[in-house]
């Protein structure tokens, strides 16, 4: 009989699988076939070597569950890893540079490209303090990120860079001004992002969490808003482009943009402010806690710095 012929892997295959088919059988025709002799001794001999045999069995099959088990928890354990979460990736655009697209306010005591510098510099470091993102920015330094073109073309080449990195998110820092004469009236934060549907509603969540965060420097939170332009066209959901092209550039990107204005330069409340240090480097902090905020981000532990 072909159950006779049956494998160890087969025999606990079916035990596993509580089909104690060849098992069974074999143990069975043994005894029938010992048994046949008529010798009782032969009998008791035979039901000892099956016990003994019975053991052996099944203490393989355990060996072998066991080593089935590790090689399951290890399967799990790589398939844990392999399915980890990716990290958010972040990219931010300190507005403007210290070559070509200047904001130099020399009789209000401040240059812009230098405070959204400032600000981002300390928004990046305070979100390589948590886990589970990567942050990059367009420029580290004065450089401009594309030195052979100006205007449209450079705002192209920052929100290119996000989206070869695959971004998550495109923040452009700036600070705002109004007629650039010291004594403006306007103060306080403003951020603008998308009007493409897919990021309207998400987008002014983060926009309130960031001048939420503001709001505990002195910094009047004067809304979030969608600014849009009719000339620019539609986008892909048939709702109207972005003004800014640094927003409408990033949704066509694939990835949502928005632009955080601080303060008001030629405000005299603001740009006491802006003249501090300490205060640029808050509102970085408070830039980089809202966004974390946002993501469900948590601190890293002293062993993960």
């Amino acid at each position: 009989m072909s159950l006779i012929h049956c494998t160890k892997k087969e025999i606990y295959t079916q035990m596993k699988q509580r089909k104690p088919g060849c098992y069974i059988a074999a143990v069975l025709l043994a005894g029938l076939m010992l048994g046949g002799c008529g010798n009782p001794n032969a009998e008791a001999n035979t039901t000892d070597s099956v016990s003994a045999s019975d053991s052996e069995m099944v203490s393989e099959s355990q060996e072998t569950a066991s080593a089935e088990t590790e090689t399951e928890n290890e399967f799990e354990t790589e398939t844990e890893i392999e399915t980890e979460t990716d990290p958010i990736v972040i990219v931010l655009d300190p507005g403007h540079d210290s070559e070509y697209c200047t904001r130099n306010h020399p009789d209000l005591g401040v240059n812009e490209q230098d405070l959204n510098l400032t600000i981002a510099l300390a928004c990046r470091d305070r979100l390589r303090q948590y886990q589970g993102v990567d942050v990059y920015m367009t420029r580290e330094d004065g450089s401009c990120p594309d030195a052979e073109h100006q205007g449209e073309y450079c705002i192209e080449k920052r929100t290119g860079y996000a989206t070869d990195l695959g971004a998550d998110l495109f923040v452009s820092l700036h600070n705002n001004g109004t007629t650039g004469v010291y004594g403006a009236e306007a103060n306080g934060t403003e951020v603008y992002v998308s009007n493409y549907s897919a990021y309207t509603e998400e987008g002014k969540k983060l926009g309130q969490m960031v001048l939420d965060n503001l709001a505990q420097l002195d910094l009047n939170p004067r809304g979030v808003f969608v600014r849009i332009k009719e000339e620019k066209g539609h986008y892909d959901d048939g709702s109207v482009q972005d003004w800014y092209y640094l927003i409408s550039y990033s949704v066509e990107g694939g990835h949502p943009g928005m632009i955080i204005e601080h303060a008001y330069m030629d405000n005299p409340h603001d740009n006491a402010i802006l003249k501090d240090e300490a205060q640029l480097k808050a509102m970085g902090t408070a830039d980089a806690d809202a966004i974390a905020s946002y993501y469900n981000l948590q601190i890293k532990t002293k062993t993960e710095n």
